[in-house]
């Protein structure tokens, strides 16, 4: 992806906040996003890991955090999704 233009990269961190802010509960905000290894397959997928936590009362001290998986695919962005069949230690950081 070296030559994306940054206009789709910010579609892609755009696209991957609005998934993953699906699975939000209350009170639990996005910590960090990072850019994983991609899937080279029919269609070349981007893919983060996207760390959520309960903030406590303060907004401070992030609490049950977890992680989750999304995909987005370069040549449909509007379809990317959540991936729960894979965890956050089977997907490799860039």
């Amino acid at each position: 992806m070296s030559n994306d233009t940054p206009r789709s990269g910010d579609q892609l961190i755009a696209k991957c906040v609005e998934v993953a802010s699906t699975v939000l509960s209350e009170n639990e905000v996005i910590l960090e996003i990072r850019r994983a290894q991609p899937d080279f397959g029919r269609n070349f997928t981007v893919v983060y890991k996207v760390y959520l936590a309960t903030l406590d009362a303060t907004g401070i001290n992030p609490t049950n955090k977890r992680c989750v998986v999304v995909g987005i695919p370069i040549s449909d962005i509007a379809s990317g999704s959540l991936q729960p069949d894979r965890s956050c230690d089977s997907v490799q950081d860039l």
